[in-house]
């Protein structure tokens, strides 16, 4: 046998479906035998006004009868409200106030903007006004079934359309619901209706502002991610053109030194090659000369010794000057790493001689394959500006050795020594502790792109009062990309 189908209650658009005529009558019999005790109760005060007031001053008065009307009035007016309120509490067997409830209840759904408080807060205040078999607030209802069983069904309506049901259970009384009843309990849901809309949109309130952080965050992030490599092209753009006009610089440099040197070392060579026939033929003379005249030509080849000297000295310039330019020679080179450095060192004798002592302590360095005018040009930098940090007499290090297929470089000072704040910026272009004048800041931002370049790195030591120490480590033998790059930017 096949279950019976469940019949939607009722929808809440007038009176209650169902109106007992019984229930009528006997509601009809309680307001007469109210009516007859009240008429009743005047008839017995208008007796006893009459005993108790003997004279007829008062009774007698034509105000008497308005007097005492109004004084009923006053006095049975809230007699006679009890007694319906009694009545009707007894009829329908429920004691609340829709008034009151509603008020307390509007208040309470004001204060929340969730869907399962507000769902609560009507299905429990129905409950506590209406005892029933089970109050129901059904959203969006797909079907009659989600309030099969109901009593009575009140719309949610919103705009003219539907949006829900409040669906109330029979009353625990046996008793039908009744106009007051319908009417309380459209109220709430026209209460409950408003409480769900401001959820609603409290809830698409704070999904919109979710969804907008989001997409303030993903667009915070893409500003800094583009931020962040416009930031690194435009450094990337700042050191090379630090690379490139100090390319330009040293390659015109290289060219003025190198025609320079070409000129003196002509003269030079020319004196050098003049000097021993000069002194074979003084002394040749001053074998068969007078005393005096012998005396003059001795004289004359100390003279000549000074000007041998004075050219080999020169000479000496000049080779330097050119092997440290290195002009004509290819980009990609074995080259001795110690003799860069002494290089570096006779070309800065001015500036530490008699005043600085040279400590070397040489390794044994495998030929390393670099640019060497690039790497000459790193190690006058770094041991220009370890002189200049000297100001008193001091002492220089310069160690190296071989570790596996690298090799390193440290040249070590005790001078002053750099604060932390120094050593972070001491290769940033344009940083310089010195004074207005005394130095471009370039050096070391070069010298570190330069090791860079060559596939290795250039580190720095310092602290305050303790000198500094310059670590460069270079491979044995460069990445070809990184040859190609340094070659080009030399170009």
């Amino acid at each position: 046998m096949s279950e019976p189908a469940a019949t939607a209650p009722p929808l809440a658009t007038g009176l209650p479906a169902h109106r007992p005529g019984a229930a009528v009558v006997r509601r009809g019999a309680y307001y007469i035998i109210l009516t007859g005790a009240v008429g009743l109760a005047y008839l017995v005060a208008a007796v006893l006004f009459n005993v108790v007031l003997q004279t007829r001053a008062v009774t007698d008065s034509r105000f008497f009868p308005v007097l005492f009307t109004l004084a009923v009035l006053l006095l049975f007016n809230p007699l006679r409200s009890r007694l319906q309120a009694f009545v009707d509490r007894v009829f329908f067997r429920t004691r609340y106030d829709g008034a009151q409830v509603l008020a307390r209840v509007g208040a309470e759904l004001a204060a929340t903007l969730k869907r399962e408080r507000i769902v609560t807060l009507v299905c429990d205040a129905v409950d506590e006004a209406i005892p029933n078999t089970g109050a129901r607030l059904v959203l969006e209802p797909a079907s009659g079934t989600e309030v099969s069983g109901a009593a009575l069904a009140v719309p949610l309506e919103l705009r003219g359309e539907q949006v829900g049901v409040l669906a109330v259970g029979p009353k625990r009384s046996g008793l039908s619901y009744g106009a007051e009843d319908v009417e309380f309990l459209r109220a709430l849901a026209h209460e409950a209706v408003i409480a769900l809309e401001n959820a609603r949109s409290y809830e698409a309130l704070v999904a919109l502002n979710a969804s907008l952080e989001e997409r303030v965050r993903e667009r915070t992030a893409q500003l800094e991610g583009a931020n962040r490599e416009l930031a690194e092209a435009y450094a990337e753009l700042k050191n090379a053109e630090v690379q490139l006009v100090q390319s330009e610089k040293m390659a015109s440099l290289g060219r003025l030194v190198a025609g320079v040197a070409h000129e003196i070392n002509n003269p030079v060579s020319f004196i050098a090659a003049s000097v021993e026939p000069l002194r074979r033929r003084l002394e040749s003379a001053a074998t068969d000369a007078p005393p005096e005249v012998a005396k003059l030509l001795g004289d004359a080849g100390e003279i000549v010794d000074v000007m041998a000297r004075g050219a080999e000295r020169t000479a000496t310039i000049v080779k330097d000057l050119r092997s440290f330019s290195r002009l004509g020679e290819a980009s990609r080179k074995r080259v001795d790493l110690h003799e860069g450095l002494e290089v570096s060192l006779r070309l800065l004798e001015p500036r530490w001689r008699d005043r600085i002592t040279i400590h070397r302590e040489y390794g044994t360095l495998p030929l390393v394959e670099c640019d060497p005018g690039q790497v000459n040009q790193v190690f006058m930098n770094v041991l220009a500006n370890a002189c200049d940090a000297i100001s008193v007499p001091g002492n220089l290090w310069l160690t190296t050795r071989a570790e596996g297929d690298m090799v390193q470089v440290a040249i070590r000072d005790d001078g002053p020594g750099m604060s932390p704040e120094v050593v972070g910026r001491i290769f940033d272009p344009f940083f310089t502790t010195k004074d207005v004048g005394g130095g471009t800041g370039l050096g070391l931002a070069i010298s570190h792109g330069v090791v860079t370049g060559h596939g290795g790195r250039i580190e720095v030591e310092s602290t305050p009062g303790s000198g500094a120490t310059f670590r460069i480590v270079l491979p044995v033998v460069a990445p070809p990309a990184s040859l190609d790059r340094v070659a080009s930017e030399g170009r």
